[in-house]
């Protein structure tokens, strides 16, 4: 009796060298890591890897695409599902939010990723796009907040997302230097407070 050998589609590819670079990335940098590190620890060989990225940078800013897609989708389907801008405040930092992102929740992960994109000039403008897409959300989601609390915004909505984007970011980089000073839900009660 022969068994069929089954593939991998490419989607699964996809992962699992997402998941393994994420991991050799964490460990050595994106510098320090090798195509052949990354498919060592994805189990695939170096062909799985160039039939779905030219290199080594286009593994890693199709990580940074896939993560900042996937991330607006979630909060996008947060806002769906939340009843009231406070319910949606309390969603992001919770259990319900999926975190299944390419880049997951490694403060050194995102340093990482922001750091080789800031320093390859061809995809610094790529990265500032992710940023100014944020900055969009933000701002939509508090223009739909003060249209549904039926008041005027005491600031620009505009200053206001691009604060609460530097608020995160800043969350993120502390956490980064001194570990377990982020309280999980500290974002989230901040954001509440300055609803209030």
């Amino acid at each position: 009796m022969s068994r069929t050998r089954t593939r991998p589609s490419r989607d699964d590819t996809r992962e699992r060298l997402f998941a393994a670079a994420a991991t050799v990335f964490v460990r050595s940098g994106i510098a320090g890591a090798s195509i052949e590190d990354i498919c060592l620890e994805a189990g695939l060989t170096r062909g799985a890897l160039y039939s779905n990225f030219a290199n080594k940078d286009e593994l890693v800013m199709a990580m940074i695409d896939e993560h900042v897609d996937r991330s607006l989708d979630e909060v996008a389907r947060l806002m769906t599902i939340a009843s009231s801008p406070v319910e949606y405040l309390q969603l992001l930092e919770s259990p319900e939010r999926r975190r299944e992102s390419p880049l997951g929740a490694d403060p050194v992960l995102h340093m990482e990723f922001t750091l080789y994109a800031l320093r390859n000039p061809a995809n610094r403008q790529r990265l500032a796009d992710h940023q100014r897409r944020w900055r969009e959300m933000i701002a939509t989601t508090i223009r739909q907040d003060v249209e549904r609390l039926g008041i005027e915004p005491p600031m620009p909505v505009d200053d206001a997302a691009a604060m609460l984007l530097a608020m995160d970011n800043g969350y993120s980089l502390g956490e980064l230097i001194e570990p377990g000073s982020y309280r999980p839900g500290t974002y989230s009660l901040n954001l509440l407070a300055l609803q209030a």
